[in-house]
């Protein structure tokens, strides 16, 4: 075997160990977007979310995609950007916020109570916050990238990304036994 064979086998060999190592880390991402949700940043130490109000316009932008990072609680200060946890209509279910952390307080049973406030808001958002409720720190944007992630999660998308797939391994089927069949021939 000639050092050129050696190496074109043993960068075969990385690549197939790369493309198992990140598909099993996808596959376990996408096990506990399903499952459990709230475990995801602590495995990962990061979640996507997609902007979907106006109320940190200009700062993030309606369809921009964030990244949040997982918190440390004793660091957060005013003024830093959070993600979190609360219920925003008193109907009993929590949804997610992205805004600024406009106060921080310890009540009497030691406790942090977090004030969130929108950008450019005058007055401070109605509920109030414990660590329990935050989910992330915000981390970086990328502008718009939320119109295709919601592409993507539609009917339509799912759909459309399932016969792309299945187009693609149909193509990559048909060319492997194509060559097979000509180096046959070839050996004959």
């Amino acid at each position: 075997m000639t050092e050129s064979n050696k190496t074109k086998l043993i960068l075969k060999h990385v690549g197939s160990i790369l493309f198992f190592v990140l598909s099993g880390l996808l596959i376990l991402y996408i096990l506990l977007e399903i499952f459990i949700p709230n475990t995801t940043i602590k495995v990962f130490q990061f979640k996507p979310y997609v902007v979907i109000t106006e109320s940190m316009e200009p700062v993030l932008d309606v369809n921009d995609l964030i990244i949040v990072y997982n918190p440390n609680l004793d660091k957060l200060e005013e003024g830093d950007i959070i993600t979190f946890m609360a219920d925003i209509d008193y109907d009993g279910t929590k949804e997610v916020i992205t805004h600024y952390i406009h106060s921080i307080t310890v009540n009497s049973q030691d406790e942090k109570i977090y004030r969130t406030i929108r950008h450019n808001g005058t007055v401070p958002d109605t509920w109030i916050l414990r660590d329990a409720d935050i989910i992330g720190v915000y981390g970086f944007r990328i502008p718009q990238l939320g119109v295709f992630i919601a592409f993507l999660r539609s009917p339509f998308g799912i759909a459309a990304v399932s016969v792309n797939v299945l187009v693609i391994a149909a193509i990559i089927v048909i060319v492997k036994s194509g060559k097979k069949e000509n180096k046959d021939n070839i050996e004959q």
